[in-house]
């Protein structure tokens, strides 16, 4: 959707004046101009998801509306948030059964063939309806929608439909490999949230002597050390994957960030000295958004720098902001650890106590939930 926010401003101008050259309703054709770019977005994540089901894709993520969540069911395999307002619908897939790029490619071509037949039925609808607002807007929406998503677009935190069908198939070297062996990062990250470390790091072991020097295989292995709180060893490995200048923009920018995540969790581990570790989260930070990581992406870092640096109450506020906006189950029990350490550092222990339960409900094994609930057991 924020790929279209600034050109749908001149697409409502362009709709409401066409609606008013056909004898039509410019105020409805603007309203349809938003519901028919609603449906489009959603055709394509609809038949992204039905694809997933049908050809065996893992489906990690499916996010229904925006907004305030309501509530999430979350299990090692998958994550699905119910918010606020029911309007958009996000699926996030990942490698599943091999072999892996061709069912990711027939599943995008079941997104790609939706779009279309959206389109087409608009088109139709238009034809008939020739001179309502309503439908020329709609078809207006519909169109620009669907052909926004099948523009190839890989970015930081997401991947158009268009990648998938029209850059996948001739997909060669280093990247080709990432995706033959995402399957067993998936289970890796999949045993990790479960807390069955030991699979975890059998597996991320297994991937580093199958593809050494494969970059997901290399973050594989960082999550198996940080879920196992060794933060200093994942640092050692993160630093050079950050500024492997092999890499692409968008890998580059999500190499930062994580990056700047695991430096702030080594200084309050008390393994890096704050001047040192802090100042490399910084400028990780920096890096990440240059490269074009989401700046609302980085909110949960940014609240534990600002615990680190004793400002307890932009850390509150930051980390209340990342929690409310993160999916990710890891990530968000990280993001209610740095909340409950803050309320801590006001002198709230017993708002820690709840948000800490809320942190156990999701991972209760994690490092950083463990730590705070040791420190509040002694106060």
């Amino acid at each position: 959707m924020r790929a279209l926010r600034h050109p749908m401003l001149g697409l409502a101008v362009i709709a409401a004046l066409a609606a008013w050259l056909t004898d039509g309703s410019p105020l409805w054709a603007v309203v349809g101009l938003v519901a028919g770019a609603l449906v489009g977005l959603l055709s394509l994540q609809v038949g992204m998801l039905a694809g997933a089901l049908a050809f065996g894709v893992r489906v990690h993520q499916v996010v229904v509306g925006v907004g305030r969540r309501l509530t999430e069911w979350t299990t090692p395999h998958r994550t699905v948030v119910l918010r606020a307002v029911p309007l958009l619908l996000s699926v996030a897939i990942g490698p599943g059964k091999a072999p892996a790029r061709r069912r990711m490619w027939l599943a995008a071509l079941c997104s790609a063939g939706l779009g279309v037949l959206v389109v087409g039925g608009s088109v139709a609808l238009l034809v008939v309806e020739w001179g309502v607002g309503f439908w020329l807007g709609w078809t207006v929406g519909a169109v620009y929608a669907v052909a926004v998503g099948l523009v190839p677009r890989r970015t930081a935190v997401a991947t158009s439909t268009g990648w998938y069908v029209w850059r996948l198939p001739g997909l060669t070297g280093p990247k080709a490999e990432q995706l033959d062996a995402a399957p067993v990062v998936g289970e890796v990250v999949r045993a990790a949230q479960a807390g069955d470390l030991g699979v975890a790091a059998e597996l991320a072991e297994g991937l580093a002597r199958d593809h050494p020097g494969l970059r997901t295989a290399l973050a594989a292995r960082i999550l198996v050390l940080e879920a196992r709180g060794r933060y200093a060893e994942a640092l050692t490995l993160a630093l050079p994957m950050a500024g492997d200048d092999t890499q692409t923009p968008a890998e580059a920018a999500v190499s930062f960030a994580a990056l700047a995540g695991l430096a702030c969790a080594t200084v309050e581990a008390g393994v890096l000295p704050a001047e040192v570790g802090l100042g490399t989260a910084v400028g990780a930070m920096e890096n990440a958004e240059t490269l074009g990581y989401p700046t609302y992406k980085l909110t949960g870092v940014r609240a534990l720098h600002a615990l680190l640096t004793g400002e307890t109450a932009t850390a509150v506020t930051l980390a209340r902001t990342a929690v409310g906006s993160g999916d990710d189950p890891l990530g968000r029990a990280d993001d209610l650890a740095t909340l409950a350490s803050a309320h801590m550092a006001a002198g709230d222990n017993a708002t820690a106590r709840t948000v800490l339960a809320e942190a156990e409900a999701l991972v209760p094994w994690w490092p950083r939930v463990a730590a705070v609930r040791d420190r509040l057991s002694i106060t």
